[in-house]
């Protein structure tokens, strides 16, 4: 029976020191250095132990192997330039930017004519402007010319007016004593019925001297007709206004005579 069970606890021993070596060895592969082992056999075997409670350890996740770098493609093979294709883009280029900047120059072009066009424009709005304000300034003189105009015409017509009233006064006074001097010198006929009317063309010179007195339309009393040229002229001279210009009023008077006046 005995021989029977030393085998068995042997295994049994081999198997738990194997397990704890691993433990141990695991533990300290990842702590510290390896402590040497050792191991006793003993002939009757020991009651097994009890195997101590560790915590449970997480895997250690080993690190990835380096991927494998692959190797960079071979640069593309450069192709050289044709030079009669290089020439022709450089040409058409070329031509494209020569059409550009003409394009552009003649945008500018017609900008500037555009802009040109509207100052002329401007400047002729402003001239009409002026035009136009210079005729309202010019139909302004004019209405104020013509104001001014016809404030004379109408203070120079009154005074010709006022003139001539006076210059009319003044040869009616004269005429009135000229007549009233003539009719001085007359001697009314007796018996002369009625107030009978003779009427004389009486010329003058200058100086008021009587040169002659003409009978125009008798009175029918030729008593009376003689009586007024006889008194016209005795009355010699005949008194005229100071002015010499009004004599061409009294050179040639018809004066009017009536025995009862």
């Amino acid at each position: 029976m005995n021989e029977r069970k030393i085998p068995a606890a042997i295994l049994a021993l081999s198997v738990h020191l194997v397990l704890l070596a691993i433990l141990i060895f695991g533990f300290r592969w990842q702590t510290s250095e390896p402590v040497a082992l050792e191991a006793q056999i003993w002939q009757d075997l020991p009651p097994p132990p009890v195997p101590e409670r560790h915590p449970e350890r997480k895997p250690v996740q080993k690190p990835e192997p380096p991927k494998p770098v692959k190797p960079a493609p071979p640069p593309p093979e450069v192709q050289k330039p044709n030079p009669d294709i290089a020439l022709k883009k450089a040409r058409e280029e070329k031509q494209k930017q020569d059409e550009i900047r003409k394009l552009e120059k003649q945008k500018q072009e017609e900008k500037l004519k555009e802009q040109e066009k509207l100052q002329e424009q401007e400047k002729l709005k402003e001239e009409k402007q002026k035009e136009q304000e210079k005729r309202k300034e010019l139909q302004k003189e004019q209405q104020a010319k013509k104001r001014i105009q016809q404030q004379q015409d109408d203070l120079m017509k009154k005074v010709a007016e006022r003139e001539a009233a006076a210059k009319a006064s003044l040869i009616d006074k004269y005429k009135a004593m000229i007549k009233s001097r003539i009719r001085r010198f007359v001697v009314v006929p007796p018996g002369i019925q009625g107030n009978p009317e003779a009427v004389f063309e009486v010329i003058l010179l200058p100086d008021g001297e009587v040169l002659r007195a003409t009978m125009v339309s008798s009175s029918g009393i030729p008593a009376y007709d003689a009586a007024v040229e006889r008194a016209i002229m005795r009355a010699s001279p005949l008194p005229l206004p100071p002015d010499p210009s009004l004599f061409g009023d009294f050179r040639d008077l018809r004066l009017t005579f009536r025995p009862n006046e």
